[in-house]
């Protein structure tokens, strides 16, 4: 088996996986492939939770029968916890320098993100910062 690619995944990817069918079943095919390891900081995961309690998103889940402990739990079931070490202050948006502090800590290959202060830094320390679409091209 080869190596595997080390990914960590803003926010607005884990909720388009979570949300949009088409992206859900390609990650999904990434995910049980082994193909990717992804990682996220305490920091991301509190993000996560905050976005999780915004109403339309609560709406969504409760639709669905699914809890914001469930969605979590299964963003902790598919990565593994890293404890970034330094602080940086890079991104313009300073609240997406936890994406970059949390990469450069598992020496991730990629940032994955729909944020465009991320996307036009293009690449940080070695690691590209790209959309959900350009890093799933990259795996085929």
């Amino acid at each position: 088996m080869g190596k595997k690619t080390k990914v960590v995944l803003d926010t607005n990817i884990w909720f388009s996986i979570f949300f949009n069918r088409v992206l859900g079943v390609e990650f999904g095919g990434l995910f049980s492939g082994k193909k990717i390891e992804v990682f996220v900081s305490e920091e991301i995961l509190k993000e996560i939770a905050r976005v999780l309690e915004y109403p339309k998103i609560k709406s969504i889940l409760e639709k669905a029968g699914v809890s914001s402990r469930d969605v979590l739990e299964e963003i902790v079931a598919k990565s593994k916890l890293v404890n970034p070490k330094s602080k940086l202050n890079v991104v313009k948006d300073s609240e997406d320098n936890k994406f970059l502090e949390c990469a450069l800590e598992c020496e991730a290959d990629y940032i994955v993100s729909g944020d465009k202060h991320l996307l036009e830094i293009k690449e940080f320390g070695g690691i590209k910062i790209v959309s959900a679409r350009e890093f799933l091209k990259s795996c085929r």
